[in-house]
């Protein structure tokens, strides 16, 4: 009978990989929940509470998705996952727990910039591929969640 071999729990390029992941799903979902929000003018703290609920959400969903898709890995990449999702969600939207308007819009995306930076830093093929691939999708995130947001 065969074996599968399969990567160490604590592997670093697991680790890495699912964490990579994560940022860039909670990352998704800020920016999405920020694009719609604003263009639906609602008020800066809304707009904090959704980014810290999704992050929080994110934490948990992510980290029980990773842990139930490849439970031999053990609690290393699940919580990797999770705390990367949490802090890609949240981390950007921290601006609008204190301030509303331009302010917290320009401190937020650039924000959103400096993380989609370290996911590009992260990815394995890295290099222009990564720019283009992760701020193409991140682009075209906000504009279709600020469309809904101008829809509704």
């Amino acid at each position: 009978m065969a074996t599968t071999r399969h990567a160490a729990p604590r592997d670093p390029a697991i680790i890495r990989r699912v964490a990579t992941f994560g940022a860039a799903d909670g990352l998704g979902i800020v920016l999405g929940l920020i694009a719609g929000m604003i263009v639906s003018h609602q008020p800066p703290r809304a707009v904090w509470a959704a980014a810290l609920s999704g992050g929080v959400a994110e934490l948990f969903s992510m980290a029980n998705g990773q842990r139930i898709s490849d439970s031999r890995s053990g609690w290393a990449p699940p919580i990797a996952i999770g705390v990367a999702s949490l802090a890609g969600c949240a981390v950007p939207a921290v601006p609008y727990s204190f301030s509303g308007g331009a302010p917290a819009l320009t401190a937020a995306l650039c924000l959103c910039a400096a993380v989609a930076v370290v996911i590009c830093w992260a990815r394995p093929e890295r290099g222009m591929l990564a720019v283009v691939e992760t701020f193409g999708l991140l682009i075209i995130t906000g504009a279709a969640c600020g469309a809904v947001g101008l829809w509704l």
